[in-house]
């Protein structure tokens, strides 16, 4: 009987499929919903990570773009094979819940096991949100069912006039996962973790979750703050600087 991956096992395949030695090592591209963004990224050795936006097109189809846009010179389907032919980690940020599972399925059958993969969606409400579109119970179904060896990446619906993750905020999605064996990375907006530290902290403390802090960093003072207070061995940094340039936290910024 085959011996069942353990989520630390999980996360080490990954980085070492990706060939860095922890989850701040890694190299984000972020929102790759265009043929020339994606393109761009597939031959940029300093991206490790594509992340893109799959949502429903005006006509039907499943789309890479980010709400409100209904249209895109990229489908999923393609974008998910360019990946794939780099040999690139895909994270998939599920825009609206009609099409996880159909997308779950054709990930498990074209991209597990060749590729890193990440699972992400915004399951509840955080600083500032307004209510998700997502029945968080059905979204953990669909995921444990067709694709429990990717990376799960829960986040927090935001919104400008946010002000930090409250402790029941956190403790509701700790809650929500409790029965989750897999790999766990939460989404964290880069503003509103450092406002949050405190109570996120105490999250990290009692579980083995990674975080992945996402979002503008446009001062020193914020980026000075995540290098000394973050772990690069448990955070991903997938942020950009006012320009919309990816910022790499512990080297040199990256793609755009």
């Amino acid at each position: 009987m085959a011996t069942r991956l353990t989520a630390s096992d999980i996360l080490q395949q990954q980085l070492d499929h990706l060939g860095v030695a922890r989850p701040g090592d890694v190299g984000w591209v972020h929102g790759a919903n265009s043929r020339a963004k994606l393109e761009a990224a597939l031959v940029d050795p300093a991206v490790h990570y594509i992340e893109g936006d799959i949502s429903l097109g005006g006509d039907g189809q499943i789309i890479m773009a980010h709400p409100p846009a209904t249209s895109s010179d990229l489908s999923f389907t393609d974008w998910l094979h360019a990946t794939i032919a780099a040999g690139k980690g895909a994270k998939l940020d599920f825009k609206s819940p009609a099409l996880v599972e159909r997308c779950l399925i054709e990930a498990k059958r074209h991209a597990s096991g060749r590729i890193p993969l990440i699972v992400n969606a915004d399951l509840l409400v955080g600083p500032g949100g307004n209510p998700v579109s997502f029945d968080p119970a059905t979204f953990l179904a669909l995921y444990k069912k067709h694709l429990p060896q990717a990376i799960l990446s829960p986040g927090w619906k935001v919104g400008d006039n946010g002000t930090s993750y409250s402790r029941q905020q956190l403790t509701e999605m700790q809650e929500l996962l409790r029965a989750v064996r897999s790999p766990v990375t939460l989404c964290f907006h880069a503003w509103f973790l450092f406002i949050s530290w405190p109570d996120v902290k105490w999250l990290l403390d009692q579980t083995p979750y990674t975080i992945t802090v996402w979002g503008k960093v446009e001062s020193p003072e914020l980026l000075n703050w995540l290098r000394k207070y973050t772990n690069p061995a448990r955070c991903f940094y997938d942020v950009q600087d006012g320009e919309g340039r990816q910022v790499s936290v512990f080297g040199t910024a990256t793609s755009r």
